[in-house]
């Protein structure tokens, strides 16, 4: 028995010589910084960044707009936020929040004299700052949300970021419970629909993984666009043609524009692109008449918490009978 002891206390100390008699892995190393002390989160952002919080941010600044309604949805505070271009679309509470310009012109100076320790963007419109707050000494985290999978995952990570991981669970699953009621309501019929994207300057089809496109993805819509190659630099469309929308031949159009301050320039581009081909007269969804805008709000500005709400629009267009 003493020969054992003796034997097992022998290897645990040549263990501790080689590098200590627990192993190390991703287990044992989780939450300990570089000097081996605990860390509060570590968490990886939306750019495959691990960021590594030493201890829970007490200034935060918020550069997503819907990521606002995150952080109010776990009673969290802000100490700065973009300034909102919509109408409602900040939480009374954040109101008052000093705003350090709009998400695409981020006022840096007047960012970083709020002080913040920890500062959330959004990966397409500000990665380019994320030196230069870095720079600073200032922790950032990158979110790139549109679909309700990274509504749920950044949503948890606001959660986690501010010490209330249950209420973020709490509203991820209320939301997953209000759009199986939604996509419940909806026959399960096969429809063949396309999404056009219409700016001033050009017309394109969304994809997938565009927030119109998840949104016709859960309804158990045909998206005739689905699986073409995207873009570059803009992963969630691909290019409008004519022959393949005369081919595919869907039963539903939708639309959608960014800028209605400028829809005559967005119908003449319509028309000039699309509406002016004689084979537009063709389609079925043009015959039958269902061809559908969807709402700026939701299916571009991304919905964010509200994204029951966006399911529910565009069923609603299809079938309003089933929504009213």
């Amino acid at each position: 028995m003493k020969l054992g002891r003796l034997i097992l206390v022998s290897v645990c100390l040549a263990a501790l010589v080689l590098g200590g008699c627990t192993p190390k892995n991703a287990a044992t190393e989780a939450g300990k910084n570089k000097t081996g002390g605990s860390v509060y989160a570590t968490v990886e952002d939306d750019l495959g960044r691990k960021v590594v919080l030493e201890k829970k941010p007490e200034r935060i600044a918020v550069l997503g707009m819907s990521l606002l309604n995150f952080v109010d949805a776990v009673g969290g505070k802000i100490v700065a936020r973009p300034t909102d271009r919509l109408s409602n679309a900040v939480p009374q509470q954040f109101l008052a929040t000093p705003e350090v310009g709009t998400m695409n012109n981020i006022n840096l100076e007047a960012l970083i004299a709020q002080k913040p320790d920890l500062v959330i963007v959004n990966k397409t419109q500000q990665e380019k700052i994320i030196p230069v707050l870095e720079s600073n000494n200032i922790k950032v985290i990158a979110t790139g949300i549109k679909t309700v999978a990274d509504v749920e995952r950044n949503l948890k990570m606001i959660g986690q970021v501010y010490g209330q991981p249950q209420k973020a669970e709490d509203r991820v699953a209320a939301i997953e419970k209000e759009i199986k009621g939604i996509v419940s309501k909806v026959p399960q019929k096969k429809l063949k629909i396309v999404i056009l994207h219409a700016t001033p300057s050009t017309v394109t089809v969304e994809l997938e993984n565009s927030i119109a496109g998840n949104c016709a993805q859960l309804l158990g819509f045909d998206n005739i666009a689905a699986g073409s190659t995207a873009l570059s630099g803009k992963p969630e469309k691909t290019p409008y043609s004519i022959e393949t929308l005369v081919e595919k031949d869907p039963d539903i159009i939708f639309i959608t524009s960014m800028g209605e301050a400028e829809p005559a320039k967005i119908e003449k581009r319509l028309k000039a692109d699309v509406q002016s081909n004689p084979a537009w007269t063709s389609l079925r969804a043009v015959k039958t008449d269902k061809i559908y805008v969807l709402p700026e709000r939701l299916f571009l500005l991304n919905p964010g918490l509200d994204y029951p709400e966006a399911i529910k629009t565009m069923a609603q267009k299809v079938y309003p009978e089933l929504f009213k």
